[in-house]
């Protein structure tokens, strides 16, 4: 049974490669599998927002948990998004990744409608029990017009089969509060989604990451979170330094927008120009072209020449 411990580490939540039919790219994804433990990576996050989850088919879901299941064979820990506003429908893709191997499933609060704050720990706590599997909470408000409170998440993380959080709130105060009362556990893991958070989040005892960005440079991010997990606060800030530099390269396609068709298609980009899938994004998100991509790899190229990722040839 996964444990919190098994989570301390960057764990990116991959994109899903496509055919040009529209099909889960298995090639494509052994290749990301592989290269994502080369890389350092603790786990594997799927069915995520950079993983184009809320646009997939359940079929979809179900062939890209499998295809990685398959291409990581054990090595690392899959988890799996079973996120979905309907309990029995989470209860489902739950039962069905469990079945397919992943060895967590990731929630986020249930959304479109609006819950109270004793609503939503039921919900998590109902989850957790009926799994399979051990359960990570997904917190992303700006996504699911949910936001967990401290003491909500202090409550949740007394469950034997709740292990982890992955924050997505943007808000390093309350996660420092999170740090401070859950500190000696063991049991619970903190995970931060914001790259441009990452550096003093792993200085202040934040022990795990899952974020967009390690589907371009997951070494990168591997030794920015090392460097402030060991308290160097130099190498940190040097580090952090470089992923803000790259970090516009999220906007380029569409500036000033935060569109799906920019991010995720950014994220896929920096993998074609490493030689790894393809960039193709699921309909309506608007296609990178390669007036976009050119200017991308401008942002990259910097990485490349310091050894951060391998720009194909």
């Amino acid at each position: 049974m996964l444990q919190a411990s098994d989570l301390k580490g960057i764990v990116p939540p991959t994109t899903t490669p496509l055919t040009e039919d529209d099909a889960v790219d298995r090639e494509g994804v052994a290749r990301l599998m592989d290269w994502f433990i080369d890389a350092g990576c603790a786990g594997i996050f799927a069915i995520g927002s950079s993983g184009e989850g809320p646009s997939l088919t359940r079929e979809m879901r179900f062939d890209m948990i499998d295809a990685c299941a398959d291409a990581l064979g054990g090595r690392i820990p899959l988890l799996t998004g079973v996120s979905s506003p309907s309990y029995k429908e989470t209860l489902i893709q739950a039962e069905r990744a469990a079945e397919l191997g992943a060895d967590a499933v990731v929630a986020t609060c249930p959304y479109y409608f609006l819950y109270a704050q004793s609503e939503l720990r039921d919900y998590f706590v109902a989850l957790a029990e009926a799994a399979a599997v051990p359960l990570v909470i997904y917190d992303i408000p700006a996504r699911a017009d949910n936001p967990l409170e401290v003491h909500t998440i202090l409550e949740l993380a007394d469950h034997e089969r709740i292990i982890g959080l992955k924050d997505s709130s943007g808000n390093i105060e309350r996660g420092i509060n999170l740090v401070q009362e859950l500190a000696g556990r063991e049991d619970f893991v903190i995970m931060q989604g914001s790259e441009q958070l990452l550096g003093v989040s792993a200085l202040m005892g934040y022990q795990g990451a899952v974020m967009g960005m390690a589907n371009a440079c997951p070494k990168l991010l591997v030794a920015l979170l090392e460097a402030g997990r060991a308290g160097d606060v130099g190498r940190t800030r040097e580090l952090q330094e470089t992923v803000n530099a790259s970090f516009p390269y999220f906007f380029v396609a569409e500036p000033g927008t935060r569109n799906v068709g920019s991010i995720v298609g950014a994220m896929k980009t920096a993998q074609e120009l490493q030689g790894l899938i393809s960039r193709r994004l699921l309909f309506p998100a608007r296609q990178i072209d390669d007036e976009d991509a050119s200017r991308i790899k401008v942002f990259l190229e910097p990485l490349a020449e310091a050894g951060w990722i391998e720009l194909a040839r």
